[in-house]
C-alpha cells in the first residue's frame, strides 16, 4: 500500500488533563500540537454523555493517565474526531473529495501503560466502527519518549502527573512495567505546600503563581550565592496580596514602596527579595522567597523511588545506561529548574563514588603495569571501570534539530515522538506497524495485538 500524505495524520496524546491534538503534519519540520483540548465531557441525567455543560454532571473521563470513565472516554474521542470532520465539511469541499480524505486518514493515539487490554481492545472498537478509520496504531507514551530522543535503547521515563508519578523503565526498547513504580504525588502537592506558605492566597492565585515565571527551584549552588537567606524558614518578604486589593493607596505605590532599597533594578529572580507576576485576573502580585518553595517533598520522593525502581534491574551494563538517561515529562517540568533539581537530588541519593583509598590503589597498579612493558603486553586494558552503580547520574539529551519544539519547550516529549512514529509507520509501505481495515475485519478488535514497530 502507497504511504499516506502527511496532511492527513491524526495524532491525539491525551495526557493528565488535557489531549494534545495535531491534524496533518508538514514535510519541513516538526511542530508542537495545534491543539490543548482539556478531557471533560458531561453526562445527562439518563445518564447519556453530551459536550452541553448546562445543567449536566462534569464527567473527567481520565485521571493522572488511567481511564477512569472509558465510555466517558470514547465520547472524547469520538467528539473530537467529528468536530474536526464538520470543521473539514465547512471548507466546501465536494462530497466526493471528502469521503476520498475519509477513507484515508491514519490514526495514532498515545496510551498510557495502565490502559487495559479490554479498554485498548474497546477503543480500537470505536475507531473502526464508530469513527469509520481504516487505518490505526497505538503507540505507549514511554516508548514515544525513547523515540523522541533519537531512539533510546534504555532509558527512564518520570511521567509528573497531577496528582501522582510515573516511574517506567525501557530497557532493549521495552518498557518494564512489571518493573515500574509509583509516586503518590504529583504536581498538586506543590500547590498543597504553598497554600501553607501562603495561606491567604486562593488555589487560583497559587496556581498562577506556579505557572509564572519568577516560579522557580533554586540549586544548592544557587541558593549558596544568592545574596539572600534560604536558612530562616520565616519569609516576611512576601505582600499581602489583601493589600493590593483593600488598601486606598495605588498599587503601583505599594509595588515601588515593596520594590524600594534593590541596587540592580536588572538583578535576576534568585537575587530578589520579592518579585511580582500578574494573576488570572490581570492583577499584579506580589511574593517572596515562597517562590523559590513547594518541591521539596516531590522531588525527594520522585528520587526514591527511581532509586527502588532501578535496584531491580540486574543486567550491568543496561542498567548503566538508564542512569545517564533520565526522562522526565509532564507540565510540572515546565517549571524553571526543576529537572535540574531532580538531577541533583537523584546524584545526591543514589551515585556512588568509589573510595578514596581504593581508586588510588587501582591508579597505581595501572601506572605499575604501563611501566613494565613485558606485564603490559599480557594485561588487558588499563582503562578498567569501577564495578559498582550508578557512578554517572544524567538527564537525557534533548534533541536541538526542530526548532519549534526546542522554543516551545519538552514537557510534551511523548507529543514528539507520536509524531516521528506517524512518520515513519505511516509513510511507509509495510503495513504490520498498524492495524488495517483489511486485518480488522479479519480479526476483530484483537487484531491490535498484532501490530509490530
Amino acid at each position: 500500500m502507497a504511504p499516506f500524505r502527511q496532511d492527513s495524520y491524526f495524532i491525539i496524546y491525551p495526557s493528565s488533563q488535557h489531549a494534545l491534538v495535531q491534524f496533518g503534519m508538514r514535510e519541513e519540520t516538526l511542530y508542537p500540537p495545534q491543539y490543548k483540548i482539556p478531557i471533560s465531557v458531561y453526562k445527562t441525567g439518563d445518564g447519556k454523555y453530551t459536550a452541553e455543560k448546562e445543567g449536566n454532571q462534569e464527567v473527567k473521563p481520565l485521571l493522572d493517565g488511567q481511564i477512569a470513565d472509558l465510555d466517558g472516554f470514547l465520547f472524547f474521542l469520538e467528539l473530537v474526531y467529528k468536530s474536526y470532520l464538520a470543521q473539514r465539511s465547512r471548507f466546501g469541499a465536494s462530497p466526493e473529495v471528502f469521503d476520498m480524505e475519509l477513507s484515508n486518514i491514519p490514526m495514532l493515539l498515545v496510551s498510557h501503560p495502565s490502559w487495559t487490554h479490554f479498554q485498548v481492545e474497546r477503543i480500537t472498537q470505536l475507531v473502526f466502527e464508530q469513527l469509520q478509520i481504516n487505518n490505526f496504531m497505538f503507540l505507549s507514551s514511554n516508548l514515544a519518549c525513547s523515540y523522541a530522543l533519537g531512539s533510546l535503547q534504555n532509558c527512564v521515563v518520570i511521567d509528573v502527573h497531577a496528582n501522582k508519578t510515573d516511574v517506567t523503565p525501557i530497557m532493549d526498547y521495552i518498557q518494564l512495567t512489571h518493573l515500574s513504580g509509583k509516586v503518590k504525588h504529583g504536581g498538586d502537592s506543590i500547590n498543597q505546600e504553598l497554600a501553607k506558605l501562603l495561606p491567604q492566597w486562593s488555589p487560583e492565585q497559587i496556581e498562577d503563581l506556579k505557572r509564572s515565571p519568577i516560579y522557580e527551584v533554586l540549586s544548592e549552588d544557587a541558593k549558596n550565592t544568592s545574596k539572600l537567606n534560604f536558612q530562616n524558614e520565616e519569609d516576611d518578604g512576601a505582600l499581602d496580596v489583601a493589600a493590593l486589593v483593600t488598601s486606598d493607596r495605588d498599587t503601583r505605590e505599594l509595588l515601588e514602596e515593596n520594590e524600594k532599597g534593590k541596587e540592580d533594578q536588572q538583578a535576576s529572580n534568585s537575587e530578589q527579595e520579592t518579585n511580582t507576576f500578574v494573576d488570572r485576573n490581570g492583577q499584579q502580585v506580589v511574593v517572596g522567597k515562597q517562590r523559590f518553595k513547594g518541591c521539596e517533598e516531590l522531588i525527594s520522593e520522585i528520587s526514591a523511588v527511581v532509586g527502588r525502581v532501578l535496584a531491580k534491574i540486574d543486567d550491568f551494563h543496561k542498567l548503566r545506561a538508564i542512569w545517564e538517561n533520565i526522562v522526565v515529562i509532564g507540565g510540572t517540568t515546565e517549571i524553571s529548574g526543576f529537572k535540574e533539581a531532580l538531577l541533583q537530588q537523584l546524584l545526591k541519593d543514589h551515585v556512588i563514588e568509589e573510595p578514596t583509598v581504593e581508586k588510588t590503589t587501582r591508579e597505581q597498579d595501572h601506572y605499575n603495569q604501563a611501566t613494565n612493558k613485558k606485564k603490559a603486553k599480557a594485561l588487558f586494558s588499563n582503562n578498567v571501570d569501577y564495578v559498582q552503580i550508578p557512578t554517572l547520574i544524567r538527564l537525557a539529551k534533548y534533541p536541538d534539530y526542530f526548532p519549534e519544539w526546542k522554543k516551545h519547550g519538552y514537557s510534551e516529549l511523548p507529543f514528539l515522538g507520536a509524531q516521528i512514529v506517524a512518520k515513519q509507520g505511516f509513510g511507509h509501505t509495510n503495513e504490520s506497524f498498524y492495524i488495517t481495515r483489511e486485518r480488522y475485519d479479519r480479526k476483530g478488535p484483537s487484531g491490535v495485538w498484532d501490530v509490530t514497530f
